[in-house]
């Protein structure tokens, strides 16, 4: 089944200042998209948007989110869709989160299966999906941590493993490769590649280092400042031209193999 969720033509500003203008992209299910961009250019703002996540600071001006599903025949716009269902079709971590409450890392996991309860009470395949994300994570023997107890990279894995458990068609997640240690950026990043192609799952994910991007993404979307995004297939869309056309300056691009690693 084809699946894309798309953003057509959205104009987005916090207050007077413009922060996206008549941007178009599309996330296909099945493949790792990475979306790069100067600091400043909207990048946190588009997944908000796409994700459907309200935001009373941030104005829509025009434009729709939509998923689409077997060649349109069930396109829903995200916006109007209640939380509660939106939220089974996308999964959305932001950039930044403070956790009120000292839950454990198991109990914030298994947040990512509220969206799919009844009345709020989750069921032994809630608990059986929210133990394979936090496997998949290499943070079982975390789960009975409380999450005021971990380090940075630890808190942000256990997000993920949030983000991962919601079992939606789509995951967006906002530079999930901050506070990580150096060598588990390409675990990281080859874990997303490996769940959206077995899970026919969509990833975007926001990154700084195009290096990244170009080892393991399928797809790129480069986002430069108040401008049409660039977007594609990674070997069609990372090139010198492109680099410029989104930060401003000249770019040498060599083909080498990046990080190997074999956590």
């Amino acid at each position: 089944m084809e699946k894309n969720l798309v953003v057509n033509g959205i104009s987005a500003c916090y207050g007077k200042k413009i922060v996206l203008k008549n941007v178009s992209v599309c996330v296909p299910a099945g493949e790792l998209t990475c979306l790069c961009g100067p600091n400043g250019c909207g990048k946190s703002t588009l997944l908000s948007v796409l994700a459907g996540v309200p935001d009373e600071r941030l104005s829509v001006l025009k434009g729709t989110t939509t998923y689409f599903s077997s060649h349109d025949i069930d396109a829903l716009t995200l916006q109007k869709l209640p939380r509660k269902k939106s939220a089974q079709i996308v999964s959305f971590m932001q950039q930044n989160e403070y956790s009120t409450w000292d839950f454990s890392v198991r109990e914030l996991v298994l947040q990512g299966r509220f969206c799919h309860t009844k009345n709020g009470f989750y069921t032994n395949e809630d608990e059986r999906l929210a133990d394979k994300a936090l496997e998949e994570l290499q943070l079982t023997a975390l789960a009975d941590r409380t999450v005021h107890s971990l380090s940075g990279g630890e808190f942000q894995k256990a997000r993920i493993a949030r983000a991962i458990c919601q079992q939606a068609a789509f995951i967006l997640l906002d530079e999930p490769a901050a506070n990580l240690d150096f060598v588990y950026e390409p675990w990281l990043m080859k874990k997303l590649h490996s769940l959206a192609h077995e899970n026919n799952i969509g990833i975007l994910i926001s990154v700084h280092d195009v290096n990244l991007a170009a080892s393991y993404a399928d797809n790129l979307i480069l986002l430069p400042l108040l401008g049409a995004p660039v977007c594609g297939k990674i070997g069609d869309t990372l090139n010198k031209d492109n680099l410029k056309l989104t930060y401003g300056m000249e770019f040498e691009c060599q083909k080498v193999n990046y990080f190997q690693s074999s956590l």
